[in-house]
């Protein structure tokens, strides 16, 4: 087994291509010239191999959507006449936090990206030298940031992968819609294409390769990535990549864009809602918006709380279909129309979902007694707006809340002893049907390309449930990772932490924290945590390099892997997936069938329109 370890991490580094760390010396601040400007960065030495690498943080990339700006499209930021000092943090967006329960937090001027790099080239040769990743924060689109430190791209960067994360704005600045020019919504999708524009025309003198950038984000960040995928904004005139399309793979995490949260329809009467609450005239649009640009930023931020419904549901503010901007449409059509008719970008997809990726949600519900007695004592008021079904269902929705409910959970009431079902209610719901809907359509049109899907099975030590919902990570790493008293609340559950492996929890193996002080070691022979981390590193990055997580290496016999695991692809009549764990299994066999065939068929809004070929595939 060691020597079996020692040959394929050789192939891995050799086959894939490392790259030699460009010589700057200890006392010079870091420099990286472009047309665009001079950025001056910092070095710092890697979490895991101490390897010397290179930060350039704080890079506005779009003018402050202030002013008149704000619920309007990003203006790019242009060229720096002087040396910027890319050193500072990136503020993230005006947003209230209800990711991990900060409430109104961050500033509007937030348009800011960081880029990360291990190699720096120097004028007046610039070489396409690594491969590109923009990693895509997940929030639900109301929270969230590229920025907050809490993960580092360090492994990223060991794996010689260039790193680029951003701020795009939230909640109402990044969503709010009038469906009309005033404002035509979308904009924190467009603060990412113009984000990507910046890179495509930068990163190669930060040592990254311009020709071969993948989008890759979890939750809200793995659904833009679906979106990005299926906008003409990505695009030049064809739907095949060349030189002015912005990206060239996409990896989404727990999201696509067939999610119930992935698009607003009824954005219009929300921005009305929304105005009246802050005392706008509402006659028109202009009327609206002229007066919601009058106001303080941080007096429309405070005003969030009140758009929802019940708890944090329904999302208030997120994507629309803009097709009434014809040429200019961000999002033309549903996202299963553009599918079905081959209009989107045409490139290698990895998507997948974890275990109980549902188990964030359950676990803000069970907390609060009154919200689990309210599910239990009226959930056919409720339970349609937890399962996001009062705009999404053709028929009635109580009805299908109703069958949801007995489908998953029996006669049981919610609480502690049924919380498994109700993990698995919500994680089919949210994440795991709308990931077999999307790439079993997606799959199907790709040409030419691949799709890869995985499931995380393996529960660690380590999960993002406590994190989310501490505002000190210290005061999470300690109640979460076993320092200290451990936690009553997950004592005598299942698994370490008692909900499984959970939304986000993918992140803990692709990226080190140093606010959490825990790093995994790259090593096959370690404990189980290091094995999965090891193993997902060398996939992730495998496709970011060359599109494929395990590519057939020249020497290796055919039935014997150089990544120990052979992950085939995605496709009609054969439904592979990856399953994560300490063996890493590639399955040949549909997942969760008999579930997903019950979602299949409800009468639910994104079955309306049903794909006669769905049923060979």
């Amino acid at each position: 087994m060691g020597t079996f370890v020692t040959n394929r991490m050789a192939w891995v580094w050799v086959a894939m291509g490392v790259v030699a760390v460009g010589v700057v010396a200890e006392e010079e601040q870091p420099r990286v010239v472009t047309p665009w400007g001079t950025f001056l960065g910092k070095s710092y030495t890697s979490a895991r191999e101490g390897r010397q690498v290179y930060a350039f943080t704080g890079i506005p990339y779009a003018k402050p959507p202030l002013g008149d700006l704000r619920f309007r499209e990003p203006v790019p930021y242009g060229a720096h006449l002087t040396p910027f000092n890319a050193t500072g943090d990136s503020p993230a967006c005006l947003q209230w936090d209800n990711l991990r329960g900060r409430g109104a937090v961050g500033q509007e001027d937030c348009l800011y990206l960081n880029v990360y790099t291990n190699t720096l080239t120097q004028p007046p040769m610039f070489y396409n030298t690594q491969p590109v990743v923009m990693f895509l924060h997940a929030g639900t689109w109301m929270a969230g940031s590229g920025g907050d430190g809490l993960l580092q791209p360090d492994y990223m960067l060991e794996s010689d992968v260039t790193v680029v994360t951003i701020n795009h704005r939230l909640g109402p600045f990044g969503f709010l819609s009038t469906e009309d020019q005033e404002s035509p919504g979308n904009f924190g999708l467009m603060d990412q294409v113009v984000a990507l524009e910046w890179v495509r025309n930068n990163i190669r003198h930060f040592g990254g390769m311009n020709d071969s950038i993948t989008v890759m984000g979890s939750g809200a960040g793995g659904i833009s990535v679906h979106l990005l995928v299926l906008s003409p904004k990505t695009r030049a005139a064809s739907i095949y990549p060349d030189d002015l399309c912005l990206f060239h793979k996409a990896i989404s995490q727990s999201g696509t864009a067939y999610s119930p949260h992935a698009i607003v329809r009824n954005a219009r009467s929300q921005a009305l809602k929304f105005g009246l609450m802050l005392g706008c005239p509402t006659a028109t649009s202009q009327d609206l918006m002229r007066c919601l640009r009058s106001i303080p930023g941080s007096k429309i931020v405070d005003q969030m709380p009140s758009m929802y419904v019940w708890d944090e549901e329904p999302v208030p503010f997120g994507p629309v279909i803009d097709k009434w901007q014809g040429n200019e449409a961000f999002l033309p059509d549903e996202p299963h129309h553009l599918i079905r008719h081959q209009q989107f970008l045409q490139i290698p997809w990895m998507v997948g979902t974890n275990k109980n990726d549902g188990a964030f949600r359950v676990q803000d519900v069970l907390k609060d007694t009154s919200l689990t007695e309210q599910l239990n004592k009226q959930w056919e008021k409720y339970g349609p707006i937890l399962l996001d079904l009062k705009e999404t269902s053709c028929k009635d929705p109580v009805e299908i809340a109703n069958r949801i409910r007995k489908y998953y959970m029996g006669k049981k009431k919610f609480g502690e002893e049924s919380s498994q079902e109700f993990v698995e209610m919500l994680t089919d719901r949210f994440f795991l049907y709308p990931t077999d809907h999307a790439v079993k359509d997606h799959s199907y049109y790709l040409k030419g390309k691949y799709c890869y899907r995985y499931e995380l099975v393996y529960t660690g030590r380590k999960s993002f449930l406590d994190i989310l919902h501490h505002e000190s990570p210290q005061e999470a790493a300690t109640s979460a990772f076993g320092a200290g008293l451990p936690n009553p609340r997950f004592q005598n559950t299942r698994g370490a932490h008692g909900w499984g492996v959970s939304f986000l929890d993918e992140l803990l193996y692709l990226f080190p924290s140093s606010k959490l002080d825990f790093v995994y070691k790259r090593d096959f022979n370690s404990d189980s945590a290091s094995r999965v981390s090891t193993h997902m590193i060398m996939l992730w990055t495998n496709f970011i390099k060359g599109s494929d997580p395990t590519p057939v290496l020249e020497g290796w016999p055919d039935d014997i892997s150089p990544w120990g695991a052979w992950w085939e692809p995605f496709l009609g009549g054969y439904l592979y997936y990856l399953q994560i764990d300490p063996d890493m299994d590639s399955k040949d066999v549909p997942l969760k069938d008999e579930q997903m065939t019950f979602w299949n068929d409800l009468p639910l809004y994104e079955n309306r329109d049903h794909n006669v070929l769905r049923d060979e595939l």
